[in-house]
């Protein structure tokens, strides 16, 4: 079980040690260092989630979606012939500063909201941005040289809020896309494993809702919202606010992570649940 998983497992606790290099966050307080080799090490990695339902969701039920949410939609405008990389996807940038991504590998499009800035880890948009003079500020730099070292393989498609308000918050929220083409678990069981073994990372780790759902066209979905005390690098007090989106591929398990601070998950939260509701699965 554990050389089935940990390729998954260990993959997805780095992006939660991404978030927080990039965010310059330290724990409140922590249970200790993790033996690299123990399950709960392994599991501990589903941390990439958020809250948008308090622990006062329902339990039987998913986190439902806003008002706005249910009636909003992203309208594709797609170039005729996108550019696919080497490792099998597109990124097609849209008029209105959205983005369609194409997984043609793993068999899923999804759409990108223009809040965030998407690339593909190594790719030309990636070089691009990072030589930007509008994204010249050192947390952004930091997010970039973090963000390189991981793998394409994995990590689908990576996201950045760029905005400088924002980082006045002291924080760089993001969003990863990460694929374990080996992950033979259900849904069920992920959430099962995450929910013994999150609260092992931090003292000060809430997980507020975990449950299976489904989109508005009946694909199921794991969601695992999670709340963590934090120090920004200022020696501010900052709450992160994670959520996770689980889907089941034709192979092995897709994750959709988003995190960012608390004070800012209005502005992400309709976005993010939209592009998660409309994921398509390709043929």
């Amino acid at each position: 079980m554990y050389k089935k998983r940990s390729a998954l497992w260990v993959a997805i606790l780095f992006i939660t040690t991404l978030a927080c290099s990039m965010q310059g966050l330290s724990p409140s307080s922590s249970a200790g260092p993790l033996d690299a080799n123990s399950l709960s090490t392994i599991v501990a990695g589903t941390a990439n989630t958020a809250a948008m339902q308090t622990a006062q969701a329902n339990p039987s039920t998913s986190t439902p979606l806003s008002t706005s949410t249910k009636t909003a939609t992203l309208t594709p405008i797609v170039t005729p012939s996108p550019q696919v990389s080497t490792e099998g996807t597109s990124l097609v940038k849209q008029s209105d500063g959205s983005y369609v991504f194409t997984d043609y590998q793993g068999g899923y499009s999804i759409m990108v909201p223009s809040v965030w800035l998407a690339m593909r880890i190594n790719e030309q948009e990636f070089m691009n941005a990072q030589i930007s003079p509008a994204n010249s500020d050192p947390q952004i730099q930091n997010a970039f040289s973090v963000l390189r070292s991981n793998d394409p393989k994995t990590y689908r498609l990576v996201a950045i809020d760029t905005s400088p308000n924002d980082l006045q918050a002291g924080f760089v929220a993001n969003f990863s896309i990460f694929w374990d083409r080996n992950n033979a678990e259900t849904i069920a069981q992920n959430i099962a494993d995450a929910k013994k073994a999150l609260p092992k990372t931090s003292s000060s780790l809430k997980i507020t809702y975990a449950d299976i759902g489904t989109t508005s066209t009946k694909i199921p979905m794991g969601i695992i919202e999670t709340s963590t005390n934090g120090t920004t690098m200022s020696k501010q007090n900052v709450t992160s606010y994670e959520k996770q989106i689980l889907y089941k591929l034709k192979s092995g398990t897709l994750y959709i992570s988003m995190m960012t601070a608390v004070q800012l998950k209005d502005k992400f939260i309709p976005g993010f649940d939209l592009m998660t509701d409309q994921i398509k699965m390709l043929p």
